[in-house]
């Protein structure tokens, strides 16, 4: 996976909407305190969407091809290249 969801994310989920590859799913956790132990995403707030249930994290699959698309979008600067 060319790219990584960090800690910044704020679960917004605006990188699943753009990638052309659906490579960014949720990853079955939801956020209502606390870190999520699988890819140490940490979002910012209480963990509540906007229709205050709890906020999902997103993990970037293999189907990744590095277009950038999520990075470009991603309002928390949270899509980093990973080395």
């Amino acid at each position: 996976m060319p790219y990584k969801i960090t800690n910044a994310c704020i679960a917004c989920g605006d990188c699943t909407v753009v990638c052309p590859r659906q490579a960014i799913v949720e990853d079955g956790r939801t956020h209502s305190g606390g870190s999520n132990s699988l890819n140490g995403v940490v979002p910012e707030g209480d963990g509540a969407g906007s229709s205050g249930s709890p906020a999902a994290f997103y993990r970037i699959t293999a189907d990744c091809d590095a277009c950038g698309c999520c990075r470009e979008v991603c309002p928390a600067q949270a899509i980093i290249w990973q080395e």
